[in-house]
């Protein structure tokens, strides 16, 4: 197997970690857990999320973490509103959560091919509420807000840097098993660096990233990283973006 006593990285938020750490162990990886960023849930956000969500006659979820935080405090939605998540995998998440159809994008995983969708073409009249964390990208509510829609805001989470086991990371590098990591957004790609000082850089720029998406590679590729396979979104896709990677580079 391609992965076999290959060490990968799993840098997403401890708490959606564990699903893509099965899939890595079952093509014979063996994941290190190495979360770069906390998800800190907001008080106050939360408290008010309800009578947000009660008005909209939109609720969009940009990111898992959105979803984890927000859907508890969301007993019921109101029967006419309706669901969208700007990825597949989240997508499909939440519509089990919701039982009910969510709205996401046909092509692409990101804010502009979630605004490539028809049904979000005419907006005029209609509330958007936009659930996210502190500090969210422009794009998505810039572009609603232009076809006619009243945005806000539901920023539910922060996020903190975490403390990411670095000796389970220099184990690794100096017995030679440390082979990639999969990085699911530009932000843990940029705190992985940032976090690794000076001394772990060269061994950061020789391991195998597999992303997806492309704005995620661009910015690896700025930090010095030689080797990123960008792929569809989803954990399968992550795995097999190693697995096929390194069947051509055994």
């Amino acid at each position: 197997m391609s992965l076999a006593g290959r060490t990968v990285l799993v840098t997403r938020p401890a708490a959606q970690g564990a699903a893509l750490a099965t899939l890595l162990t079952a093509a014979g990886a063996q994941p290190l857990a190495f979360p770069l960023l906390d998800i800190v849930p907001q008080p106050d956000a939360l408290a008010a999320l309800p009578a947000l969500a009660g008005a909209a006659d939109w609720l969009v979820f940009v990111s898992p973490s959105a979803i984890d935080v927000a859907w508890p405090v969301l007993a019921e939605l109101p029967p006419a509103a309706r669901l969208a998540c700007v990825g597949a995998p989240s997508a499909q998440r939440l519509a089990a959560l919701a039982g009910r159809p969510v709205l996401h994008p046909s092509n692409g995983a990101d804010s502009g091919a979630l605004l490539a969708e028809p049904a979000l073409a005419e907006l005029a009249g209609q509330r958007v509420l936009i659930v996210r964390g502190i500090g969210g990208r422009a794009e998505l509510a810039e572009g609603l807000a232009a076809r006619g829609a009243a945005v806000e805001f539901a920023e539910v989470y922060r996020r903190v840097d975490a403390a990411p086991d670095w000796a389970a990371f220099d184990s690794a590098a100096d017995a030679g098993t440390l082979a990639a990591a999969c990085v699911t957004s530009a932000e843990i790609a940029e705190r992985l660096f940032q976090l690794a000082g000076r001394s772990r850089q060269a061994t950061l720029q020789s391991l195998l990233y597999s992303v997806p998406h492309a704005r995620i590679a661009e910015r690896l590729a700025q930090l010095g990283a030689r080797y990123v396979v960008t792929t569809p979104a989803g954990d399968a896709a992550l795995v097999d973006g190693l697995s096929e990677w390194f069947q051509r580079h055994p």
